[in-house]
């Protein structure tokens, strides 16, 4: 197994933390050591925040994230906060609505239409669980049917259309190289 760095970065409201806790929760469940940091600004709403999810290769592994491989940004301010910590081979995944301003820089990167999508389907706010599928295919680490399970679970009430998100973010996620 290799070790995976995953960042999840955007404000509070975005649903970043529930991003973070869903994506650690399926790779845990599908038999990967996994360690799960989430942290946000003062602000309930608005601030910055991000989830720190990395796939260890052992117990005693260094569980916060030292090389970021894959960036996964829901606002400007959170790819601000962390591209400068990204490397030629990391994957930064970004919601294209969501940033002004993208540097050609060294990383690999890819617009994902989050919020575009997500408005298609009906929900704004199911913006997060479009990235999440996205992340998961650029992993290589889950097929969509280890994420479902975790999906219903987190929302019973709104599961269907978080279903459909992840679903329709898996597939966009598929066609980046990773």
């Amino acid at each position: 197994m290799v070790r995976k760095e995953i960042v999840i970065a955007g404000l509070g409201g975005q649903g970043v933390q529930r991003l973070g806790g869903v994506l650690a929760k399926a790779l845990h469940d599908k038999g990967f050591l996994v360690s799960l940091k989430s942290e946000y600004g003062p602000e309930a709403r608005g601030g910055v925040s991000f989830s720190q999810v990395v796939v260890k290769e052992s117990p005693e592994d260094w569980p916060e994230i030292l090389k970021i491989d894959i960036l996964a940004a829901m606002s400007q301010e959170g790819y601000n906060a962390w591209i400068h910590k990204t490397t030629m081979e990391s994957i930064v995944l970004f919601d294209d609505s969501s940033l002004e301003s993208v540097p050609l820089l060294h990383a690999r990167q890819y617009p994902v239409p989050a919020s575009k999508v997500a408005s298609e389907l009906g929900s704004q706010i199911v913006a997060n669980m479009v990235m999440l599928g996205a992340v998961a295919a650029v992993t290589g680490l889950l097929a969509l049917e280890d994420i479902s399970p975790v999906v219903e679970k987190s929302a019973r009430k709104f599961a269907g259309v978080n279903l459909e998100a992840v679903k329709q973010g898996y597939k966009l996620g598929s066609l980046f190289e990773n």
